[in-house]
Order: C-alpha cells, then sequence, then structure tokens
C-alpha cells in the first residue's frame, strides 16, 4: 500500500508533467468560426452595405425570383373578382401605394436581369407592398366582401416575401 512518503517527491515537484495543463481565463481563448459558412457570414457582416446590394447573384435565383413574380402576379390577378364600386374615387394612398408597387416591381426586375442582390431587396419591398395592398383592399372600399380569393392573394404575396428573403440569404 502507497503511503504519503512514498508520493512526496510526487507532490514537491515544481514543473508539471507534459499531460498536466494550467488552467485557462476566458481573456486567452478567442472565439474561431466553426466553419467556412461562419467566416463569410462574419466577412460580410463587416462588408457595407452599399458594397453587399452589387454583390453578383447566381443566374439561378435571378431566374427564381423572375418567374416566382410572373407566377404569383398573375395567379393573384386571376383570382380577384371584380370590384363591388368600380365607380368609387381611389383614395390618394390607393394611388401611392399602387405606384410604390409599381416602382419596386420594375426595380426587381431591372435588378434580377443585372443579377445583382438589389434586385432580391426590391423584390422583398415588393412583396411587402403587394401584401399591404391585399390587407387594405377591404379598407379602400374596392372589395368589401372577404373570400377564398382574397386568402390565395395573401398567400402570393407571402410567397412571394419568402422567395425574396430565402434569395437574399442564400444568393
Amino acid at each position: 500500500m502507497a503511503t504519503t512518503t512514498d508520493h512526496l517527491e510526487d507532490l514537491t515537484r515544481s514543473e508539471p508533467e507534459p499531460r498536466e495543463r494550467e488552467a485557462v481565463t476566458p481573456e486567452d481563448v478567442r472565439a474561431q468560426p466553426a466553419s467556412s459558412f461562419d467566416r463569410s457570414v462574419d466577412a460580410r457582416s463587416r462588408t457595407p452595405l452599399r458594397a453587399r446590394l452589387l454583390e453578383s447573384i447566381p443566374a439561378r435565383w435571378a431566374v427564381t425570383g423572375t418567374v416566382a413574380w410572373v407566377v404569383f402576379l398573375a395567379v393573384g390577378i386571376a383570382v380577384e373578382p371584380p370590384a363591388d364600386n368600380p365607380s368609387a374615387g381611389e383614395a390618394w394612398w390607393v394611388s401611392l401605394l399602387g405606384t410604390a408597387l409599381l416602382v419596386a416591381m420594375a426595380s426587381t426586375l431591372a435588378g434580377l436581369w443585372q443579377r445583382r442582390r438589389w434586385g432580391l431587396a426590391a423584390s422583398l419591398a415588393g412583396s411587402g407592398l403587394l401584401v399591404l395592398s391585399t390587407i387594405m383592399c377591404p379598407v379602400s372600399g374596392h372589395h368589401t366582401h372577404l373570400g377564398a380569393w382574397w386568402v390565395v392573394q395573401l398567400g402570393c404575396g407571402l410567397g412571394l416575401a419568402a422567395t425574396s428573403t430565402l434569395g437574399l440569404r442564400r444568393a
């Protein structure tokens, strides 16, 4: 059986053995990115927004964004019933919203044609305006009743928003 006197030299030893480690303080440790994806996100977060918006996107995302706008907009227009009161005058904010939506759609198509990231950002803004106009449709008096068409239009706008967001994150 080993006694304390047998291990006295182990207890009085001044140099640590290679298998022993010193305590590490949090200040001594620097966080390292876990993968190359983390490094690219870190590098992007330091890049100015303007430079990021001017970055090129893959042709696949440009085509996906364009097709999504054509399909979702066509479906949204196709399911909309005739106006309840077509002779009613439009409020100024309805005209403003419609104009902003047209500008956003033109910007989206121009940006996607040039395969630039700002095209996807314009798509996100345009889809937000489309969702807003769908929600505001009953308020404006254009349609007084809601139905399945309204849910489909809302789904088309949200689908465009999801496509734009996904494109911005992955492109």
